[in-house]
């Protein structure tokens, strides 16, 4: 399973890049997350770069909601959690998002979303 992963803030990126893994190998998945720390780097991935299995925006305040406006505008079909520090639930909604958490997410919850994900992906039990 591949990752993009976007925080700008460098020890929660590796606190989540954890918890994601942990949340893989529970599921039995081998993951490349390919972390993001500038918005610019992720931004110009959504527009040309390779594709992923899940997109993560877990970035505070608004910059988030202009993150993930601009990947489901480019990249409609994609899969997204959304991590914010405000609460963008009702957007999440709005935007289709796969799951969204408000930060900082407990590993339980996560594991839920992952487990979740992969059991609509393979349309049956995780």
């Amino acid at each position: 399973m591949r990752i993009a992963l976007f925080n700008e803030n460098p020890s929660e990126l590796e606190a989540l890049s954890g918890q994601l893994e942990q949340c893989a190998r529970e599921c039995l998945r081998f993951t490349e997350i390919t972390p993001y720390r500038k918005q610019e780097d992720f931004c110009n991935m959504i527009r040309s770069g390779p594709d992923y299995d899940l997109f993560i925006v877990a970035q505070d305040g608004t910059f988030s909601l202009e993150v993930v406006e601009l990947l489901r505008e480019i990249r409609p079909q994609a899969c997204i959690f959304w991590l914010s520090n405000l609460d963008f639930a009702l957007r999440a909604y709005r935007y289709n998002a796969d799951w969204f958490g408000q930060k900082p997410v407990a590993t339980p919850a996560l594991q839920n979303a992952f487990k979740r994900l992969l059991c609509i992906n393979r349309g049956g039990n995780p």
